[in-house]
């Protein structure tokens, strides 16, 4: 099982904890857990995880539908974030132009707290992607 799988188990698993304890389920009450959940399984140094949460919360929490059990496509760009935060692949497909863009910018801004070898490693995906 890669991260970015047990990372989405680990999601079901707070839906349905959260159904079984209040007989509902709403991103709000699960976002605390979700964001958290999202930072532990980062491998990446410094800032950069909590910088893309935000974006996804931004752009894409909305469309999010906690009261599914189901994986989403909103559910799988994070599970893609978390992805090129660990220097993988898994569901990079998910992510548009316009996310690869953000991305890029974000990893620029919190660049000077990464190790120079694991920005390189970023870096090479986010050329890759024409996002930097």
């Amino acid at each position: 099982m890669t991260i970015e799988e047990k990372f989405l188990s680990d999601v079901a698993r707070i839906r349905k904890h959260e159904w079984q304890t209040k007989n509902s389920c709403t991103y709000v009450s699960i976002s605390r857990d979700l964001r958290r959940l999202f930072e532990n399984a980062s491998l990446c140094p410094g800032e950069l995880a909590g910088s893309l949460y935000d974006y996804w919360e931004n752009h894409y929490s909305a469309l999010f539908d906690a009261s599914s059990e189901e994986s989403s496509d909103v559910l799988e760009k994070l599970a893609a974030m978390l992805s090129f935060l660990n220097k993988g692949t898994e569901y990079e497909e998910k992510l548009n132009q316009d996310d690869w863009t953000e991305i890029g910018r974000l990893t620029g801004y919190e660049a000077e707290d990464m190790p120079l070898d694991f920005l390189q490693d970023l870096m090479a995906v986010l050329v890759k992607h024409n996002a930097y």
